[in-house]
């Protein structure tokens, strides 16, 4: 517990240092500050870690330097409560009741679903830029940075997070878990992009779900599925849109 306040109270004070040193010059001090605060609020909710990694004793290390992050933070709430209240605050997110996404088309691609490194994950999906996926660096601050159409499902769990803004790459790559079904998920991502004007399409099998979606040159994919622990986990792979 005193490692995870520990980092928390480190996050926060530099991030919020890195919103007010890169802001343009256009800004005033009230959107540095509404920037400020809202990345604080969002450093302190329940979308933290995998909870998978609150028993890894990392005492002299934070975070794991070129890999994931690892947060030694509480576990979060699961199990039916949890998961309707989740789906609630998702209806609410969207704006009212969630429809079922479109049947499922086509094989899901094997590449994206044997994924392991979130580079690897990248690689998947096209977008601006070359070579995206080799120039994603892990930081928990990317998961704040994602496409407004695809939010981390609401109380979900953060697992990871990479992206880069580089050579003209604008990639964002997220992975959490979440107590809600995996088809609830996947409609709501659906419902999301669907409203965001993307074109979609939704594959899957007995195990998976990929919903991929494109606008102009940019592209995603949601990918969905239960883990044997009896969590969903999902991905978020963002390109260019």
């Amino acid at each position: 517990m005193i490692a995870s306040r520990l980092l928390v109270a480190t996050l926060v004070p530099v991030s919020l240092l890195a919103l007010a040193a890169c802001g343009s010059k256009g800004s005033s001090d009230a959107e540095v500050k509404s920037e400020a605060v809202g990345l604080e609020l969002a450093l302190a909710s329940p979308m933290m870690a995998d909870p998978d990694l609150t028993s890894r004793n990392l005492a002299e290390s934070a975070i794991a330097g070129g890999g994931p992050p690892a947060m030694v933070l509480p576990p979060f709430e699961r199990g039916t409560e949890a998961a309707e209240a989740a789906k609630e605050d998702a209806a609410k997110l969207s704006g009212g009741a969630i429809a079922s996404a479109s049947s499922s088309e086509g094989d899901i691609d094997p590449a994206l679903r044997d994924a392991v490194a979130a580079s690897q994950r990248a690689s998947a999906i096209k977008g601006p830029g070359k070579d995206c996926g080799a120039k994603a660096d892990y930081a928990l601050a990317w998961s704040l940075q994602l496409p407004t159409a695809l939010p981390i499902y609401p109380r979900g769990a953060l697992i990871e997070a990479a992206g880069s803004d580089r050579d003209g790459c604008r990639l964002r790559v997220v992975r959490f878990v979440t107590p809600v079904d995996p088809q609830d998920v996947v409609d709501f991502y659906h419902a999301r992009a669907r409203a965001a004007g993307f074109a979609m399409r939704h594959r899957a099998d007995e195990e998976t779900h990929q919903l991929t979606g494109t606008k102009g040159a940019g592209e995603f994919v949601v990918q969905v599925r239960k883990r044997p622990d009896g969590l969903t986990e999902a991905d978020i792979v963002a390109n260019g849109v």
